[in-house]
């Protein structure tokens, strides 16, 4: 602690500590909300599935670029903005005067989100990543071509179609067992301003858990 008055005025969002960092990224949640949650889910889609390669047995000398990127764009400019734009029609639609508001709100959206976000992020990553098929991207290689033909939208999109179909049953239900605990507490306790902060920490596992889908 500081003796003078105004020695630490706009410390807290000084400098490049933990505290300070917090301080900045709460600031950016304010001025540029979309901007904030975007790169921050893209970092997280990016660790979740490093996570999946790592457990899968890939070694960080030769992981793959090219799909860590594909993941991590999805979460980033696919699954942020529709969660950001979610959680905030869920606090304008349900009413502010029912009791247990936030077990309403749960409802809500795990009757509704869930198998919508994972339909269409299976659909999403089996056309991307069809289409930069011919394209490899590793840490030891850097580019190169794979040698794989490119396929045409129609048959990309039919192979998404077979995605969802063989995976979403089993998705949902892995789902169940941790969202609706999760985003009890998440509405319950979490302000909207940090609601989709939470469902990315939370979702570490949960991209970890689409990565390992996608990709068996």
């Amino acid at each position: 602690a500081s003796g003078g008055g105004g020695g630490d005025e706009g410390s807290e969002e000084s400098g490049w500590g933990p505290l300070q960092l917090w301080a900045k990224y709460i600031k950016l949640l304010d001025t540029a909300p979309l901007k904030t949650r975007i790169v921050t889910g893209g970092v997280i889609s990016a660790a979740g599935d490093v996570m999946s390669q790592t457990l899968e047995g890939v070694k960080l000398s030769v992981l793959d670029l090219k799909r860590l990127i594909v993941f991590s764009m999805w979460g980033a400019i696919g699954f942020t903005p529709a969660g950001f734009k979610w959680y905030n029609l869920i606090e304008r639609t349900v009413p502010k005067d029912i009791p247990v508001r936030w077990l309403a709100k749960m409802a809500m959206d795990q009757s509704i989100f869930p198998a919508f976000m994972t339909t269409v992020t299976f659909m999403s990553l089996t056309i991307l990543e069809g289409l930069v098929a011919g394209v490899g991207f590793t840490v030891d290689k850097g580019l190169f071509k794979t040698g794989e033909k490119i396929k045409g939208l129609g048959v990309l999109f039919s192979e998404g179609v077979e995605k969802v179909q063989k995976t979403l049953v089993p998705t949902l239900i892995e789902n169940y067992k941790v969202w609706p605990a999760a985003q009890v507490l998440n509405f319950a306790v979490v302000p909207l301003k940090f609601q989709v902060l939470f469902v990315n920490c939370v979702a570490v596992w949960w991209n970890f858990v689409l990565s390992m889908t996608q990709h068996q």
